[in-house]
């Protein structure tokens, strides 16, 4: 709820920036770019048998904006890819490897009234993710482990064309149906994680 209310009150201050405008009509550009860059997730479980353990994972994909001056609205298509490890303490230590990939949409608000600085913030929808685990030489369906609907925020700067990009991705709440191998349930598993990211505008 706290981080809901963070995503409020940027966007209520974005209406407060139009409304000292004076009226005047911005004038409205289109922008583009491709970005890429490492993230550091971390996920997490309330369960005492089982703890989850991560690799450095990437991101790349395509960045627009539809920028009124004081505020852009900023729609992203990414492809993320994650690794992490899950070790289950049941009647015996089960350790399994999995590689987590994804399609996120973030649709971001983004304030750009401290220029070259951008501050942002928005839901994120999952719109693909599969998660395969590691057996031998075969990678098996191991099911969702990200949630459908998380949200962002984070701080962009732009140097001429460059953008450098730092964002943290969160979830509003945890997923119940992660599904270990021998049919046992991860309860409530959380994940985020820290991007940061290079990317080129048009």
């Amino acid at each position: 709820m706290r981080k809901l209310l963070v995503i409020l009150m940027l966007l209520a201050t974005t209406g407060t920036a139009l409304a000292q405008q004076g009226g005047h009509r911005p004038r409205v550009r289109i922008e583009w770019g491709a970005i890429a860059g490492l993230n550091v997730a971390n996920y997490t479980t309330n369960m005492p048998i089982a703890d989850v353990g991560e690799h450095l994972g990437w991101q790349a994909g395509i960045v627009t904006a539809v920028n009124f001056g004081a505020f852009a609205i900023e729609p992203q298509i990414l492809y993320v890819r994650n690794g992490l490890r899950v070790n289950y303490y049941g009647d015996e230590k089960t350790s399994v490897r999995l590689r987590s990939n994804s399609i996120d949409v973030p649709v971001l608000v983004s304030l750009r009234l401290l220029r070259p600085v951008r501050f942002y913030a928005g839901p994120v929808f999952t719109v693909m993710n599969d998660c395969k685990q590691k057996s031998g030489g075969n990678l098996l369906d191991f099911g969702r482990i990200r949630p459908t609907v998380a949200f962002t925020a984070g701080i962009g700067v732009q140097l001429g064309h460059t953008l450098l990009d730092v964002r943290y991705n969160g979830q509003f709440r945890a997923k119940h149906d992660v599904v270990l191998p021998d049919g046992n349930y991860i309860d409530k598993m959380r994940s985020h994680n820290v991007a940061f990211s290079v990317g080129y505008l048009f």
